[in-house]
Formats: structure tokens, C-alpha cells, sequence
């Protein structure tokens, strides 16, 4: 005899002869002591919770229901604790359950698992933190020191109370030609001149001198070509894409002299990562206005390409790597673990992983070109539309029809190989080589389609184009079961990671993509990470290390803030500066921790000897932009004029590049470093030698290694040796008295007056090499000598 019983609001099939265990005296005490550590309310590993009823009837991350009530052998919960593979066993480690423990799940399944509601399955459902990057930013008083006289500013207070707890003695201040030096470089990557340097050492009796020097270098347009190229480090900057051919992005120039532009004109942070994220979704008043809002979207086209076939495209790697860098480099995590499995050290679950991946798969990128597909695709027209509808009106019908056909094709292929995946398993051999060989055709077909519609492109009328984002159709994301597109799991609303919020996409947001309210999300009120992580790294690159030496890590297994405080206080001040760059630079650089000398003091380093304290500068060794501008600088080749067009690449009609021929073209100049060809697969040996960003990652912080190869470099280098012989012809056209040509070098290179011992050892240089050359070559030879200097290398 059988009963229908309603049972979770679910009719089910229950025999009146099986005795239903009782939940909370048989059922909840076996949960609570095997299954709760990883899947309870502190942790929910594959996105499943036996402390509620509802996620184990619905199904975790995988969407399969652990529990089918009044079905014990439908039931994943039973199949893993039963299981013989060991991939499979619950618990994962440790002793497995009982049989009678077993058996009473068992029945209590059959029995259509009555599990009652209770306030535990109302309360704990969002994931909490109490590591500090995840608190919210504290209400900071400036400390109180003992020397009142020291601190020229907040900053000062804060590192200055720590010092003088440990007893550390402060080194004496830089003196004036060294501090602005170290000042010219950090904001404009250019060194002062030897009159810049002779004047300011006058000037710096008074104290304005100082602010008035660092205001002048933040209103130069160099300041934005050296602090962009920090954000192109960040953001990892290259005019080329990254797949197999490494096709070229003739458009990229637009973004890099966006970055420039925006922080020459100190756009206010907040705005500036809108733009990025979501320009093209903000509202425009000209089409000038709309098409830089558009062009800031590079930031997420420049998320690296990959594979060379239309067919079978991995569009996912292209939107793992997008939230990879959106992580390190805005919110100081490393949310790309949690891509195939909770984080293993971060309160981030793949669930968040998977809301925030499904506002990028509602996003178009453009395609720069592939191996089987000469010519890009989706680029966006700077144009307006009915001017596009005009010049594209003969060719649009068709290539409407081939765009059509080419994704329905592909739309096909994908749900053929998502079938044949669930299939696969339990087809016979010969059914699967059927498949497979279906599956074959149809993907064929596609890349037929690809190669039709491609010829077709090349055939339109070229427009001025932005390599930008669009919205696409709005999806929600389906898990990737281990990170795998053909292992859909669960499908995951898109939103935000439950440890600082976990908001959904509110209705009215449903219709795009979600990426304005994700910028909105990031720099809300609300959100703690992002102000301290941008703090963090502009201290960073002025002092050397950030006060979280991890800056691209604020998550569990990153460094702790050295100065806790200090680092609320800062992202604090920069949000109520209105998110001003040039504010925070103003405020750190007129500080007095910022004007010490680099020199040592023997008993701070026994007790400090990584300078955490502050109580010396850091000396930090030029970067490979620096060191090449200089020398173009002081031979007087550099070109300091933007590049405001784009490389010489080839007409797409022409492309032919694959997989063993790929795009190597590159384009010299003598303007800055910052405007030279970025190609991904192909660095120029140059910035290799010299510690130059991957374009391929965020590069947090650039090594400073030191080589017998750097040696050699100014020793042979033809570059070198021909700066050397032009900043030599300068010399000897200033001034025909050696004595003062000694002096306008080193003024020039080291930014300093010679000493008298020195004045002796570089005359006798001169005098050595007369012997064996001619007047131009022995002051080249000079020349090269001081370029190898560790002086003219780093900055003190």
C-alpha cells in the first residue's frame, strides 16, 4: 500500500511501511559531523550547504539536486558517500560513513526527506570575513609624535609614530639636486635639466620651492606619459592580441593615449574605471565625447585572444583572463581561482566567480583577427549611425546574412558538443565515433561559414574604428564544472562576491550587461578594496614598496599592511579629494618621509634592514623607459611629440599571418618609450634585458635584476654608442673649455656638480683616450663611461 504524502511541497511516493527517521534526532547530528566542515555556513565547497534545506534539493554548483526525495538511488548525496571511486567519495578525507549512518540517510530519503525549516537556514547566508582588507575603511586619527617639529604632513605622523616606538633614528634629508632628480623621474620619467637643476638648488632655501616644483611636474604632459605607462603595466597594454598568429590591433593606439590624456587631465579614479568598464553604457553629448568613452572600453578589449579558429573559439579564456586582471589590478584579488573550485584561501566562492564572468559573457568583444579569419570583426565604428548606414548600405544585407549563418552554425556546434559531452559517458565506442564524426561536419560548416564572412569584410569600406567593447544579449552564466565550457553546471544570476555584498543585478539592470553597475559597485561607498588598492600602488611606485608589499594580493595569503592606519587614512583622503591622482601624488611627495636620503645608518639596518619603517628613501633603480628616454634626452634625439596615429601595419587585405608566421613587424621611433609597438608573443630584447612589463599579465611590480648582459649593453649596444657620440658633439658645441664641459656632463647625467677628485679622474679619462682617438670619440668615450655609472642607474 502506498500513500501520497506532501512532503517539502513535493508529492512524492512514500511506503507506509519504512519508518521516516526523525530529522533532528537521527538526521542533523550525522550532517552536523560529516559534512558540515566543508559544507556549511563557513564554507560551501562546489557551492553546496547541508546547514539549509533548499541548496541540497536544488543542487550546488554542479545543478544536480544532492537530494531527490523519495528517490535513495537517484540521489547524488547517497551515490558519493557509497561510491567505490575515490574522486568521487564523501567526505574527501577521513573515515567514511557508517553503514547504519548510511542507512538511515537512506531511509529518510525514501521517506521524502522531511527536513523542517529553522532560523539556522534564514540567518548565515552570506559569506562573512574578518581579514582586514575586507573590513570596512576606519575613521583614522593622525597619532601623536614626540618631535612636532618633523612631520610636514599627515603621512609624516603616521610613519614617524612608528619609527620613534622602535627607536629608529631618521636619516638626514636628500639634498636639493638629488631630491629633484628623484622627483622628475617619479612624475615625468624624464630627468631635470642641468639649468633645472642649478635653479632649483637656489630655490630650495624656500620651502614653496618644493611645492612648486612637484606642481610644475604634475601639470607637464610628460606626467601622463610616464604615469600611464604604470597603468599599462597594470592593465597589461599591448598593440597586439596575443593568440597564436599575435595579430595586430592598428586601433590600440587610441586606449594607450586615452590612459595619457585622462591622467593628464587628472579624471577623477572613480570616473576613470567607469569609463573603462562601462563607457560606451554612459551618456555622451557630442560624438567627440561619445567616441572617447567608447575608445576607454580598450581596457577590457585588451583581454589577450587565443587559439586561431572561429569554430570551437575559446571565448572563455578570453573572459577568465578579463576578470583575472579586473581582480589583481582594481581589487587586489585573485579571483581567478575560484574559477574551477571555491578559493582556496579567499571567502570567494565559484558562484561569484561565475556572477561576475556572466556580465562579460554579455559582452561583445571585437575580434582582432585569427588564423582562420584574416580580418577583424566587431570593431566599433567612431562614427555616427546613420554615417556607418551610408557607407556600409551596399554591403550590409550581406554581410547581415553571412553573420546570421555563421553564428547559427556555431550556436549549433557548441550545443552539439555540450550533448555529446553529457552523452559520452555512457555511449558505446562506436556511438561516440559517430558522434564525433557529426559533431566534425558541423564544425566544418562553421569554419566555412568564418572564411566566407571574412572574405566578405575585406571587401567593405574601411571605417575609423574603436578596439571596444559592446553590450551583447544578456545571459546569466552557467558554472564550468572543474573550469571546463563542455561541464555546464548550475546557472548563477549575475552579482557581485558575497563577502562584500553579494548584490544581484538589480530588475531594471537585467536588460544589458552589467558592467555599469559592476563599476558602480566597485567604487560605491560601500566597497573598501578598491580606494586601498589604488592608494597602495601609487605609494608603491613612489616609495619602491607598497605598504602592502603584496599589491596585487589583499587577500588571505597577501602581506598585511605595514601601516595599517596610514593606508585607511590615504584611501580615505582620496576619496574625499574626489579620487585625484594628482592630489594623492601632491600629498605623498611634499611629505618629509619622501625628501630623506637614500644613505644608511648602521644600527636602523640591524633592526630594520627592508626599510619597513620608513626611516630612509629607497633607492630604486630606473626603469628600461627611463633609461632609453634619457639617453635620447641627452643626445638631444628624443621626439617628444605624442604619437597620435597609428603604425604602418599592413592593410587587413593583406594579413596572412598563422601560427608559425605570426605578426613581428615593428615600427622604431625616437619619441618616448611609452608610444613604441607592445607586441605580446615577441618583446623587443631590449625591455627583456631591462626588466620591461609582460604584456601578457598585471605586472605588479617590474623586477630589477642585475645582469653581465646590462653591462655589455652600454658597452656594445649601437644605440647606446650613438647617444654616446651626439650628447658628445653637444658638449663640444657648448663650450670649448674642458673643465666646463666636465661639469655640464655630470650636471647633465647625474645631476650634480663633480667633485675635485673627480674633476681629476675624468680629465685623465680624456687625456687617455686623446691618445688612440679624435676629440669627438674621447668624449663619447667619457660619455659611455658615465652611462654605466650605478649613479646615473638609480635614483637616490
Amino acid at each position: 500500500m502506498h500513500l501520497w504524502l506532501p512532503v517539502l511541497g513535493m508529492g512524492v511516493a512514500v511506503n507506509a511501511a519504512i519508518a521516516a527517521p526523525d530529522f533532528e534526532r537521527d538526521i542533523r547530528p550525522v550532517l552536523e559531523q560529516h559534512c558540515l566542515k566543508c559544507h556549511g555556513p563557513d564554507k560551501q565547497s562546489g557551492g553546496m550547504r547541508f546547514d539549509q534545506r533548499q541548496v541540497p534539493l536544488a543542487g550546488g554548483d554542479s545543478g544536480t539536486p544532492a537530494i531527490t526525495p523519495g528517490q535513495p538511488d537517484h540521489s547524488q548525496m547517497l551515490h558519493r558517500l557509497t561510491s567505490t571511486n575515490k574522486e568521487d567519495w564523501m567526505p574527501p578525507k577521513g573515515e567514511r560513513l557508517d553503514a547504519a549512518s548510511i542507512g538511515l540517510l537512506r531511509r529518510w530519503i525514501a521517506a521524502g526527506a522531511a527536513w523542517p525549516e529553522t532560523p539556522m537556514a534564514a540567518a548565515e547566508t552570506k559569506v562573512r570575513s574578518t581579514h582586514w582588507s575586507f573590513q570596512p575603511l576606519k575613521a583614522v586619527e593622525q597619532p601623536n609624535v614626540k618631535d612636532e617639529k618633523w612631520p610636514m604632513n599627515p603621512i609624516d605622523r603616521f610613519l614617524q609614530a612608528r619609527r620613534e616606538s622602535a627607536g629608529l633614528r631618521v636619516v638626514p634629508d636628500a639634498t636639493p639636486a638629488a631630491f629633484i632628480r628623484r622627483v622628475s623621474y617619479d612624475l615625468t620619467g624624464l630627468p631635470p635639466s642641468a639649468e633645472e637643476v642649478q635653479a632649483f638648488v637656489q630655490e630650495s632655501v624656500s620651502p614653496k620651492a618644493y611645492e612648486g616644483l612637484i606642481d610644475r611636474l604634475l601639470q607637464s604632459p610628460r606626467y601622463g606619459e610616464r604615469w600611464g605607462r604604470h597603468w599599462m603595466d597594470w592593465v597589461r597594454y599591448a598593440d597586439t592580441a596575443g593568440d597564436n598568429s599575435d595579430f595586430p590591433i592598428p586601433q590600440a593606439y587610441l586606449y594607450r593615449n586615452y590612459i595619457i590624456e585622462s591622467l593628464n587631465a587628472d579624471v577623477p579614479y572613480d570616473r576613470f574605471l567607469t569609463e573603462q568598464l562601462a563607457g560606451d553604457l554612459l551618456p555622451a553629448k557630442t560624438l567627440e565625447e561619445k567616441n572617447r568613452l567608447t575608445i576607454a572600453t580598450g581596457y577590457l578589449a585588451m583581454a589577450r585572444r587565443f587559439g586561431s579558429l572561429v569554430e570551437r573559439y575559446p571565448q572563455h579564456l578570453t573572459i577568465e583572463d578579463t576578470i583575472d586582471n579586473l581582480g589583481r589590478t582594481v581589487m587586489g584579488l585573485t579571483l581567478s581561482c575560484a574559477r574551477c573550485h571555491d578559493h582556496k584561501f579567499d571567502p570567494v566562492s565559484t558562484r561569484d566567480y561565475y556572477g561576475i564572468y556572466g556580465i562579460f559573457a554579455s559582452t561583445r568583444y571585437p575580434m582582432p583577427g585569427l588564423e582562420l579569419f584574416q580580418t577583424q570583426k566587431d570593431f566599433v565604428p567612431l562614427l555616427t549611425p546613420q554615417q556607418v548606414a551610408e557607407k556600409m548600405e551596399p554591403f550590409q544585407k550581406e554581410t547581415d546574412r553571412l553573420t546570421e549563418s555563421m553564428e547559427n552554425l556555431l550556436a549549433e556546434c557548441e550545443a552539439k558538443s555540450l550533448e555529446n559531452a553529457r552523452r559520452e559517458r555512457d555511449a558505446s565506442v562506436d556511438e561516440q565515433r559517430k558522434m564525433k564524426g557529426a559533431l566534425d561536419r558541423m564544425l566544418l560548416k562553421a569554419r566555412s561559414a568564418g572564411e566566407d564572412l571574412a572574405d566578405h569584410l575585406k571587401k567593405t569600406p574601411p571605417l575609423p574604428t574603436a578596439y571596444a567593447v559592446q553590450d551583447a544579449r544578456p545571459i546569466n552564466a552557467r558554472i564550468q564544472i572543474k573550469g571546463e565550457p563542455d561541464r555546464p553546471g548550475a546557472e548563477v544570476p549575475r552579482k557581485f562576491p558575497d563577502v562584500l555584498g553579494g548584490h544581484l543585478l538589480p530588475p531594471e539592470a537585467q536588460a544589458g550587461s552589467g558592467r555599469l553597475q559592476l563599476a558602480q559597485w566597485l567604487t560605491g561607498k560601500d566597497n573598501p578594496l578598491t580606494a586601498r588598492v589604488m592608494v597602495n600602488r601609487l605609494w608603491q611606485r613612489h616609495f619602491g614598496k607598497g605598504l602592502v608589499a603584496s599589491t596585487s594580493d589583499f587577500g588571505l595569503r597577501g602581506e598585511a599592511p605595514s601601516h595599517p592606519e596610514l593606508l585607511d587614512w590615504l584611501a580615505q583622503e582620496f576619496i574625499r579629494s574626489g579620487w585625484s591622482f594628482k592630489h594623492m601624488h601632491r600629498l605623498i611627495l611634499t611629505s618629509h618621509a619622501y625628501r630623506l636620503s637614500s644613505q644608511d645608518v648602521e644600527d636602523n639596518l640591524a633592526s630594520d634592514p627592508s626599510n619597513t619603517l620608513y626611516w630612509k628613501f629607497n633607492r630604486q633603480r630606473l626603469d628600461a623607459e627611463s633609461i632609453r628616454d634619457t639617453l635620447l634626452l641627452i643626445s638631444g634625439s628624443l621626439d617628444p611629440t605624442p604619437q597620435t596615429q597609428a603604425y604602418p601595419i599592413p592593410p587587413t587585405k593583406d594579413w596572412k599571418y598563422t601560427q608559425h608566421h605570426p605578426f613581428k613587424d615593428d615600427y622604431p621611433s625616437n619619441k618616448r618609450s611609452v608610444y613604441l609597438m607592445t607586441r605580446r608573443l615577441t618583446a623587443k630584447p631590449y625591455f627583456q634585458t631591462f626588466d620591461g612589463a609582460d604584456a601578457n599579465v598585471c605586472t605588479t611590480t617590474r623586477d630589477s635584476s642585475v645582469t653581465a648582459l646590462q653591462a655589455l649593453y652600454f658597452v656594445n649596444d649601437s644605440f647606446v654608442q650613438e647617444q654616446a657620440g651626439l650628447c658628445a658633439r653637444r658638449l663640444l658645441k657648448r663650450t670649448a673649455d674642458d673643465q666646463e664641459r666636465l661639469r655640464q656632463a655630470c650636471l647633465t647625467l647625474l645631476a650634480r656638480e663633480p667633485s675635485a677628485e673627480e674633476m681629476q679622474l675624468l680629465t685623465k679619462h680624456l687625456q687617455t683616450a686623446r691618445l688612440t682617438t679624435n676629440d669627438e670619440a674621447a668624449w663619447a668615450s667619457l660619455t659611455r663611461s658615465l652611462f654605466r655609472l650605478n649613479e646615473f642607474l638609480y635614483l637616490d
